[in-house]
């Protein structure tokens, strides 16, 4: 038999993972972005706008089954106890340019109210460092946000 051990190893896991569900990505997308809304304790519908549309962008995703991932986002949030799981779920999962434009869209979501406080910002630089962007590409976006907002 030519296959290794650690390949038959491998396939037997393989066999046994869970699919991939369909939405996991832009429900973990949503997760983040809600965190980043909540942060400041000042959660409005402008801010819940920025999310429907960053999410309705970037997966393509809207209707009623946007409505029906981000009341599931919503769930997790108020479940999750760190957002290791989701960070590192886009990180794997995306591109990096689609990371880059995840953090655009994060600070939209913190300029929406037109401030951003320190909390925002804490919350914004792990979760960039998280995601892999590198600091650059996050203060670019930062000024691109700051300049639309």
């Amino acid at each position: 038999m030519n296959t290794s051990w650690f390949e038959q190893l491998k396939s037997i896991v393989n066999r046994h993972e869970p699919a991939a569900e369909e939405h996991a990505l832009a429900r973990a997308g949503a997760v983040v972005l809600l965190e980043m809304a909540a942060v400041d304790d000042h959660f409005d519908a402008t801010e819940l706008d920025i999310i429907h549309q960053a999410i309705e962008r970037a997966f393509g995703i809207a209707g009623a089954e946007l409505e029906e991932l981000i009341s599931q986002a919503k769930t997790l949030r108020g479940q999750a106890v760190s957002l290791h799981d989701y960070t590192r779920s886009l990180r794997t999962g995306l591109p990096r340019g689609s990371r880059d434009e995840l953090v655009g869209w994060l600070w939209k979501v913190a300029y929406a109210n037109g401030v951003v406080d320190r909390f925002e910002e804490q919350l914004l630089r792990r979760l960039s460092d998280l995601l892999g962007v590198p600091h650059a590409e996050f203060i670019r976006r930062k000024h691109i946000a700051a300049g639309s907002s």
